[in-house]
């Protein structure tokens, strides 16, 4: 599984929403609006993804399914 696919797979777990509707280089906010639960659900799944505890501070910037892969893969 390529990076953009874990991201785009840990998108769609943590926020409820099929895989099929979020594009490759989508805006997650325009994905689905973040908030402080949904925030929390992907860090979740990005710990159940990597097998790790995941370091929040790596998420500041992170503002597309791309940006996300990208830090999936620095990650793991």
């Amino acid at each position: 599984m390529s990076e953009l696919q874990a991201a785009k797979a840990v998108l769609s777990r943590a926020l409820f929403i099929p895989e099929a509707m979020i594009g490759d280089d989508a805006d997650i906010s325009a994905v689905k609006p973040m908030d402080s639960l949904a925030f929390e659900s992907l860090v979740l799944e990005i710990e159940r993804h990597l097998g790790v505890e995941f370091d929040v501070v790596r998420l500041i910037g992170v503002k597309s399914v791309r940006d996300l892969a990208a830090v999936l893969e620095k990650a793991g």
